[in-house]
């Protein structure tokens, strides 16, 4: 049996934000992204819906690359409520008197690591699948 916990530790060390939040609504974010993260993952040999979310955890016994792909979905998740913030795009959308460098500079990072975090998503996925057809042949 796999915890949650070891998802989260995983995206944890993917991402540095200290939110100032409730252990509770901590525990329904990360669940949160966990499941959007389990819907994502459409071909993983180990059965995902074969969980228990009142214990927290998946009753197989998942891979270190099914967790570390279930982590880095969960920081695409976590990635976009912040890509699709309406207070960045307000700040940006101005007129041409205003100018909002800070604030484009900062959205424009945002949009790199969220199109870096999806090719390391879709690298570790290519090789989990890989290494699932060897084991198959």
């Amino acid at each position: 049996m796999t915890p949650y916990e070891t998802i989260y530790d995983a995206f944890a060390r993917k991402v540095n934000d200290y939110m100032d939040i409730s252990d509770e609504d901590l525990d329904d974010l990360l669940l949160g992204y966990l499941k959007s993260s389990i819907a994502r993952f459409r071909k993983c040999t180990s059965d995902l819906s074969d969980r228990d979310d009142d214990l927290e955890r998946f009753n197989v016994d998942l891979t270190d690359i099914e967790i570390d792909i279930l982590a880095l979905q969960m920081v695409e998740e976590w990635l976009r409520p912040q890509v699709n913030s309406a207070l960045l795009t307000k700040q940006i959308i101005g007129g041409a008197e205003e100018k909002f460098y800070a604030q484009s500079n900062h959205l424009d990072k945002l949009l790199a690591l969220k199109e870096q975090n999806k090719i390391d998503a879709q690298k570790a996925y290519r090789d989990y699948q890989t290494e699932q057809f060897r084991n198959n042949i």
